[in-house]
């Protein structure tokens, strides 16, 4: 494969609209129709694990409410942006700036300055939502301690703008909401993402509903069954039911048989874009696209896909391979 005949793999434009996103969506759209209507701005948090799909669903609301350039100037309905990784207020307005198109959003200013160029600007814009995505970076994990002049900002700016506010992050993010008073009266129940679990029957349902819609999306790849009991469980120990790692394996696999010039996937293909994808922290858990991979599932399977996608792997037997027995360095020396 060369540059000139390289095809897309499509896999991220695949939306599949599974239960829990069709109502996430339609909780949002409900409140995007009536909230220029109410008298108190409406805030809406949607709280899950990585790769649950959050920041896709931010983006497929923002995509049904595009920016539009008229005689007048821009029109953006929906502003979207991500949280600065170290935000300040003053980082998080220029954010702001920078993606309404402002030229001079990079320019010196204090942040009363500004806060007070963003709002004119919002209504310049005709703006009437703002979607915040990555909140999780207002709770610093390291002192455990939330930014609460941002969270104070961030009310405030609710309060006089009178926009809707959708944010969006990990569940640390819900300490930002949950210890700010104010901002927390100002935000409805929150929307929660979770990830796809085999041992409930619905779940296990919508994850191979999932397959299915990815199998149908990239049918110019010849897969396995993807939806047969052993590959659907594969996947999921694969995944850890988290819709994000299924896509990045797919999108690997689909991305390895075109360098190798082919378009049939196999089980084998499977395993390398596994390996090639999916980033975990240790070498000890068996390769679930591998041959000789127990597709009876079991606690210590189940368990052990659970703590994927999260911070570190806990210890699973005997699923992991690991020595029965510790020794000592200088024992290990002498064998």
């Amino acid at each position: 494969m060369n540059q000139t005949n390289y095809i897309p793999t499509t896999v991220d434009q695949i939306l599949v609209p599974h239960k829990d996103f069709q109502r996430a969506k339609a909780r949002i759209e409900t409140h995007l129709l009536a909230a220029q209507s109410y008298q108190e701005p409406t805030c809406l948090a949607v709280v899950g694990e990585s790769r649950t799909g959050k920041s896709r669903l931010l983006e497929n609301i923002t995509i049904q409410y595009p920016k539009q350039r008229t005689s007048e100037g821009a029109i953006i309905p929906v502003l979207s942006i991500r949280t600065p990784s170290k935000p300040t207020v003053k980082a998080l307005v220029e954010v702001m700036l920078k993606e309404i198109g402002d030229p001079l959003w990079y320019k010196r200013g204090s942040e009363n300055e500004k806060t007070e160029r963003l709002y004119t600007l919002l209504k310049q814009t005709k703006t009437h939502t703002v979607t915040i995505d990555e909140f999780q970076h207002f709770y610093d994990k390291v002192s455990h301690k939330v930014q609460h002049y941002l969270s104070d900002w961030l009310k405030i700016f609710v309060d006089r703008s009178g926009l809707m506010l959708i944010v969006a992050g990990l569940p640390d993010c819900m300490a930002v909401i949950n210890q700010n008073q104010q901002l927390r009266g100002r935000f409805l129940a929150p929307i929660h993402m979770p990830r796809f679990d085999w041992a409930n029957d619905d779940a296990q349902g919508e994850f191979i509903a999932c397959l299915e819609s990815f199998q149908l999306g990239l049918k110019r790849y010849q897969f396995p069954n993807l939806t047969s009991d052993e590959m659907a469980f594969r996947f999921y120990c694969a995944t850890g039911g988290l819709i994000g790692y299924l896509a990045k394996i797919l999108h690997q696999a689909c991305l390895n048989a075109q360098v190798d010039n082919k378009l049939s996937i196999c089980l084998e293909d499977l395993a390398r874009a596994y390996e090639e994808s999916v980033w975990v922290d240790t070498l000890l858990i068996e390769n679930p696209f591998s041959k000789h991979f127990n597709t009876d599932p079991d606690f210590a399977s189940l368990n052990a896909a659970r703590q994927i996608g999260t911070a570190s792997y806990e210890e699973f037997e005997p699923r992991l391979k690991r020595s029965k027995s510790k020794i000592t360095a200088a024992e290990a020396l002498t064998q």
